[in-house]
């Protein structure tokens, strides 16, 4: 199907935006504004229940994998093709907005919503898909139900991961009665989401079609040097490792810089040893996350990070170890998938961008195996991953009908 014989269909906006915060009321707390839902928690489970009790009052066929991911299947009238997937994740960080995420999976069942009441068949089926743990906030690696469905990762090891708790995924599972044996296999996959970004808010444009997403490497590491008297240990005779680890932090950003072409460079977490105000810091523990897109600059990065942890404490001789912690490629969508999302919102009259994606998100682990593209909407002020994240109805609405045409050329 195309959409060219019905060019006027569109969502119902109320209806998406109701749904939205249906959802953003689960794991909801008035006192931050911000509402959690972290992975296989009793909050997680009321997201999935309302979700899955969604998708069975619009006919669905809901399916669940191994590792959790949701899938509702609508009929399509050739059963030999593989559906059209859409979706995104539910699950939440702390005290989170409302959209990250839900919007992707709520917009993709908004899209089936407009198909079904106005009784519009297709060829092709069409799944939507909640994928497990897309946040990583309680159980690592962070998109884990994307890692289990391509095979990226196997199925034990996931199930094996322990919260701070020592909870296991798969105890957690079988706890909230989220643990199946069935999947889907999809044939394209389309990711609507809020740009967790500033760009596009501040051009004051609507579209977001992301092009990929940028390769992602972290390394966690330590510097060891001597704690020693605040007061009596000349400068000069210092091994403090915090100062090793704030240089290393410094000579980053210089990196990220240098390399440019959107490179960035984040040391978000650094933790010195004895962590006391007289005391000469004797241990220092970092991470160091570096991000680039272009795939040639994304090695020449990694290397150029290893030298600079090793030069920035041999520089204050201190001994050091570090590793790296988790690496995931540059991934480049489908181009034709990236044209079709174009054309899409020309069609509306919509003015979109070409974009990369600083966030990683579930259609990077899916776009090895079928046709993927994402599309974004404005964040106000680029926020996310906090209360204050936000985007304006008419933005949602925008996007949502993106996804509801793109779908109509597909199926």
């Amino acid at each position: 199907m195309n959409d060219k014989g019905m060019p006027d269909l569109r969502i119902n906006g109320e209806r998406l935006i109701s749904s939205i915060r249906e959802m953003g009321a689960v794991g909801f707390d008035p006192e931050t504004g911000g509402r959690t839902r972290l992975a296989l928690t009793d909050a997680d489970k009321k997201g999935r229940d309302l979700l899955c009790w969604r998708m069975h009052e619009e006919g669905l066929d809901v399916k669940i994998d191994p590792i959790g991911n949701i899938f509702g299947v609508r009929e399509g009238t050739d059963s030999s093709k593989l559906p059209l997937m859409v979706g995104s994740h539910i699950d939440t960080v702390r005290d989170a907005g409302m959209f990250d995420g839900v919007y992707g999976v709520l917009g993709g069942l908004e899209v089936i919503r407009t198909l079904n009441e106005n009784k519009i068949g297709t060829r092709r089926p069409l799944a939507l898909a909640a994928f497990t743990n897309e946040e990583g906030a309680r159980f690592q690696p962070d998109m884990m139900g994307s890692l289990y469905y391509t095979g990226t990762v196997g199925l034990e090891e996931l199930l094996s991961a322990k919260d701070e708790s020592g909870l296991t995924v798969g105890d957690e599972l079988d706890r909230i009665g989220y643990k199946g044996s069935e999947t889907v296999r999809a044939g394209h996959y389309i990711e609507l989401h809020i740009e967790q970004g500033p760009r596009l808010h501040a051009e004051d444009l609507p579209i977001g079609v992301v092009e990929g997403i940028q390769g992602l490497a972290w390394w966690t590491g330590e510097y060891c040097g001597e704690s020693n008297h605040a007061g009596s240990t000349p400068m000069d005779m210092r091994k403090d490792a915090l100062l090793g680890v704030a240089e290393l932090a410094t000579e980053a950003e210089k990196l990220a810089l240098r390399i440019g072409n959107g490179s960035v460079a984040t040391m978000g977490k650094i933790s010195p040893k004895p962590d006391i105000i007289n005391i000469v810091p004797g241990k220092c523990s970092f991470t160091l996350d570096f991000r680039q897109f272009e795939r040639g600059l994304f090695e020449e990065g990694k290397r150029e990070v290893e030298k600079l942890i090793a030069a920035c404490a041999e520089k204050r001789g201190l001994k050091y170890n570090f590793r790296k912690a988790a690496e995931a490629p540059p991934v480049v969508f489908d181009c034709e998938m990236i044209r079709l999302a174009e054309r899409t919102a020309a069609k509306l009259g919509l003015v979109s961008k070409r974009m990369v994606s600083g966030a990683s998100h579930d259609a990077q682990f899916l776009s090895p195996f079928c046709p993927t593209v994402m599309i974004f909407v404005p964040s106000r002020g680029g926020r996310s991953h906090c209360p204050e994240e936000w985007t304006e109805a008419k933005d949602l609405e925008n996007g949502c009908n993106v996804l509801l045409h793109s779908v109509l050329e597909l199926v």
